[in-house]
């Protein structure tokens, strides 16, 4: 195998790895009560503006020297109190993700062993809180080995379940529920924390097939998405649990369902553990923690908000999704205009984007923080 084939192959793993993750077993829920029109909608808003915000941060990776994460290269190009802003948003994705890759561990081992989805969750967040504090070098690659695996039990699950799809299950447009799947879709595409990593497989040389990775890294999940989602929820409906398999056995089986919650444990697993490490990492790299204070600061932070009563599993990732996924596309976006300044316009290869795009999506993704944060203060 080439030298640029294998750095295809390798940077359409990492990023795919990153972006499917718990996130895609929210969505048949989110879509089920929002219905079909809201999710089309929601997807493609979406998509489309990850994958800019991926291409416009590789822009930003590929014209500054040295490395850096988001945060760095928020304080480079925006100032200390932008990075800050940086640093607290990364905060809330992290955390917020780790709260919900414990949520979802508690669902899939309450499916493989019964019980209490509660207490399996606590047992889930000391078990892997007690791993995350070896040096975990190889579970970045565990991780979206895991992926691709996973990626195949949904391919087959949904195959199976085909034959009893129906589509007219699903509603065609609830307003009530209209904001649901917004955070949803945005968290099942969120990526950018792999952006730098992609760059550096090409060295921050191949921009042209670094672009074509992007795009194909984050098509690969909305096939998958349009395929779950339609599967799931065209069989269930308004029933559709917001674990997105419960209940499936009566259709595909307890041995499928078994089969596919295994998968899910070990893929929400080991993202705890990928995410947690990076946590981990950026406490001692970037703030001078020592090894176990950053290890008991990651680790303490996730089953202390589960205790305190944030269980809501589509709630956690909406919350994710629409405010820490926001805010970073907001930075990125922002530092990208910067950069794109500097460079004479703002240009993806050789297709010049303006600045009104990015413009408009600075403005969606700021009133969809808004709104997210004022929603939750109401419904308090």
């Amino acid at each position: 195998m080439s030298d640029r084939m294998r750095s295809t192959f390798s940077s359409l793993g990492l990023l795919v790895g990153v972006i499917i993750g718990a996130g895609m077993f929210a969505l048949p829920y989110a879509v089920a009560r929002a219905g079909i029109m809201w999710g089309i909608i929601h997807a493609f808003i979406a998509f489309g503006t990850l994958t800019l915000i991926h291409l416009l941060y590789g822009e930003v990776v590929f014209s500054t020297s040295g490395t850096h994460r988001l945060p760095g290269y928020v304080g480079k190009y925006l100032g200390k109190n932008a990075q800050r802003v940086s640093f607290f948003s990364a905060l809330v994705g992290f955390y917020g993700a780790l709260l919900v890759y414990g949520l979802l561990g508690g669902m899939f081992l309450n499916k493989l062993f019964g019980g209490e989805s509660f207490i399996w969750s606590l047992l889930f967040f000391i078990i892997a809180g007690f791993v995350l504090v070896f040096d975990l070098r190889k579970i970045g690659t565990i991780n979206f080995v895991l992926t691709f695996v996973l990626i195949a039990v949904i391919i087959l699950l949904s195959a199976f379940l085909m034959p009893h799809v129906d589509i007219a299950k699903i509603p065609r447009m609830n307003m009530d529920n209209w904001f649901l799947p917004y955070g949803v879709f945005l968290f099942a595409f969120a990526g950018a924390s792999a952006i730098p990593d992609v760059a550096d497989v090409f060295h921050k040389r191949n921009e042209r097939l670094f672009r074509r990775v992007v795009v194909l890294s984050t098509l690969i999940p909305l096939l998958l998405y349009a395929l779950f989602i339609t599967a799931v929820a065209g069989v269930m409906g308004t029933e559709t649990p917001p674990d997105g398999i419960s209940g499936l056995e009566r259709f595909i089986g307890s041995k499928a369902i078994v089969f596919g919650s295994l998968m899910g444990l070990l893929a929400v697993g080991t993202s705890f553990l990928t995410l947690g490490t990076d946590l981990k990492k950026l406490f001692i790299y970037d703030y001078s923690l020592r090894h176990y204070t950053a290890w008991g600061i990651v680790v303490a932070v996730p089953p202390l908000l589960f205790l305190l009563g944030l269980t809501d599993f589509v709630a956690a990732i909406g919350v994710v999704g629409a405010v820490a996924v926001g805010i970073d596309g907001v930075l990125i976006l922002s530092t990208a205009l910067t950069v794109c300044q500097k460079n004479g316009g703002c240009r993806i290869g050789s297709f010049s984007i303006g600045r009104f795009l990015p413009w408009m999506l600075i403005v969606l993704l700021g009133a969809g923080v808004i709104y997210e944060i004022v929603e939750k203060i109401y419904s308090l």
